[in-house]
Parts: C-alpha cells; structure tokens; sequence
C-alpha cells in the first residue's frame, strides 16, 4: 500500500516538510473492530494512527473483494487525514500508488 504525494508534504507531526515524497502504509490490527496505521515518509520519518475504527470506513461498493476493498477503505482514511492536516498538504497531490507492471522481456 503506498500514495504517491505530488507538491510538498509537511508530516503533521513533526512539521518536517518533504518534496513529493512517496508514503508506504503498512495496517496493523489493533483491537476487535480496529485498526493503526503506520505511514513512512520516504524512508525518512512517519506518521502513526491509532484506533481506526473499521465501522467508521468509507467503502467503495464497486469492488466485490473484502480484503482489497479494506485496503482501499484505509487508504483513502489516511490521503483524506493527511490532506486535511495543515495548508500546505491540501495544496498538494495525493494518488493512490500502483507500480508499473514489468515490462515483458524481449525474446
């Protein structure tokens, strides 16, 4: 799981300020019924969150896959949270980050 974020960055918690940085998320179960989430920064710092609730998740009705429809859910908490943070995060870009598929190899 990974957002790509186009612009600067500011971690709302240490104010460090980043340029396009790339973010890995990595869920980890809590309690019945919750989630944290750590978020690192470039390799170069973090974000955490704490007791997210699954019941309070926005999920996409159109994938049909539980697990895959989680991950969505929970990216979308986090780009929602962080974009919402400080000024200087709503300005920038964040996209939901899918590797390039590898290229075939030439025969």
């Amino acid at each position: 799981m990974a957002v790509q974020v186009t612009g600067f960055f500011q971690n709302p918690q240490t104010g460090l300020i980043y340029e396009s940085p790339l973010l890995t998320l990595v869920p980890h179960l809590q309690y019945a019924g919750q989630i944290a989430m750590d978020v690192f920064i470039a390799n170069n710092g973090a974000v955490g969150y704490q007791n997210i609730d699954k019941a309070t998740l926005t999920y996409d009705a159109t994938i049909t896959d539980p697990y895959t429809q989680l991950i969505d859910a929970l990216d979308t908490y986090v780009i929602d949270n962080l974009k919402d943070a400080n000024a200087i995060n709503s300005t920038s870009t964040f996209t939901k980050y899918s590797p390039p598929a590898p290229e075939e190899p030439i025969v």
